[in-house]
C-alpha cells in the first residue's frame, strides 16, 4: 500500500483522464512471476478549503468544489440556510466547520456528513442571534470520496481481478509485514500490461493514469495510477499501481463484475510489477478503513488468498 493526503486550496478529488477506451495494449501471459512484489497505496485525496467571509451585506452565494459539490447560502429574515448540491452520481463525505459572528447553528459543529447521488440537501440553519445587526461566517471544509461508515455486504464473494484463464502468485496478503500491516489488501504479482478486471459491480468514482515509474523511494508515494469503484453497498474497491495510460474507464462509468478496466503496471511506491487490490470505507477522520473480503478462487467460494500461493478462477 502507498500513503498520501493531498491538501490543496482546490484539490483534484478525481482526475478526468485523456485516453482512448478502444486503444488496447497487449496483456500479460498469466504465468507465475518469479519474485513477490510489495508496494504502498494512497488514500483518496482529501480536499481542503477555507472560504472567504460571507456576511449580511452579501447576496445569496453558491461556491463549487472539485466538480463534486456546491454549497449554497440563502438569506432569510431571521436565519441563513446552507444547502449542499451534489454534482456527481456517487458518494462523498464532507467535514464542515464554521467561524460565526452573530449566528447560531442549529446543529453541533463540526458537521461530518455523507451525501449520495445528485441532488440538493439542507445541511444547516444559522439563526441570526441579534436581528438587525451585522453577521458573518466562513467555512472550513474537508471532503473525500466515499460514504461515512458504509456497511460492507459480508455475504458477497468477489471475483479475482484478472481474466479467467490466468493465475497469479500472491506476493502479500492481509496484515503483510512488508507494507500491509493492519491492512486488508492483496498484492497479485503480475507483469506490466496484464488486463485488470472488476471484482464487483459498481460505478467508477476516480482514476489516475499519468504516472510512468515505480520505485521503493518515498518520493514515489504520490505517483501510483489507480481505478476506484464504488460498490452497491457504498464500499470502494481500489485497483492500484496501474500502467501509464492504461486506464480504460472514466468516472461515472457503470461497471459489471469481470469488465476489463485497466492494465496492470509498476507505478508509485512499488518494488516491482503487481496489482494491489483492496476494499475500504471512510471513517469519521476522513481516512480509509480496509475491509476483509473473500473471493471465488481455485474453484471454491469464500477464499482469502494467502502470501506465497497461486490463485486462479
Amino acid at each position: 500500500m502507498r500513503s498520501l493526503i493531498h491538501i490543496m486550496a482546490l484539490s483534484g478529488l478525481f482526475l478526468w483522464p485523456t485516453l482512448n477506451p478502444s486503444n488496447e495494449t497487449p496483456g500479460g501471459s498469466g504465468t507465475r512471476t518469479a519474485q513477490r512484489q510489495t508496494g504502498l497505496f494512497a488514500p483518496s485525496p482529501l480536499g481542503v478549503m477555507s472560504t472567504v467571509v460571507i456576511s449580511s451585506e452579501n447576496e445569496d452565494s453558491r461556491d463549487c468544489y472539485d466538480k463534486l459539490f456546491c454549497i449554497e447560502s440563502k438569506k432569510h429574515s431571521d436565519h441563513v440556510e446552507l444547502i449542499v448540491d451534489t454534482l456527481v452520481p456517487w458518494n462523498f463525505t464532507l467535514f464542515v466547520d464554521l467561524e460565526l459572528q452573530n449566528l447560531r447553528p442549529n446543529r453541533q459543529l463540526p458537521v461530518i456528513q455523507s451525501f449520495s447521488s445528485r441532488g440538493r440537501e439542507q445541511i444547516m440553519i444559522l439563526e441570526i442571534a441579534q436581528p438587525g445587526r451585522r453577521w458573518t461566517f466562513h467555512f472550513n471544509l474537508k471532503w473525500v470520496t466515499g460514504a461515512l461508515g458504509a456497511k460492507h455486504d459480508d455475504s458477497y464473494v468477489y471475483a479475482l481481478p484478472f481474466s479467467r484463464d490466468e493465475s497469479y502468485l500472491v506476493g502479500q496478503s492481509y496484515n503483510g509485514a512488508a507494507s500491509h500491516k493492519k491492512k486488508h489488501a492483496i498484492d497479485f504479482d503480475m507483469q506490466i500490461g496484464t488486463r485488470v478486471r472488476a471484482a464487483r459491480n459498481g460505478i467508477v468514482i476516480a482514476v489516475e493514469e499519468s504516472h510512468y515509474r515505480g520505485a521503493l523511494d518515498p518520493s514515489f508515494k504520490t505517483r501510483a495510477n489507480y481505478v476506484r469503484i464504488q460498490h452497491p453497498d457504498g464500499t470502494i474497491g481500489n485497483y492500484v499501481h496501474l500502467m501509464q495510460n492504461g486506464v480504460k474507464v472514466y468516472p461515472g462509468d457503470r461497471i459489471r463484475r469481470g469488465d476489463m478496466i485497466a492494465y496492470s503496471g509498476n507505478t508509485g511506491y512499488s518494488s516491482g510489477p503487481h496489482l494491489h487490490f483492496e476494499v475500504y470505507t471512510i471513517t469519521k477522520s476522513l481516512k480509509q478503513r480496509t475491509i476483509p473480503i473473500r473471493f471465488r478462487a481455485n474453484g471454491r467460494n469464500g477464499v482469502i488468498p494467502t502470501q506465497g500461493n497461486l490463485y486462479g478462477h
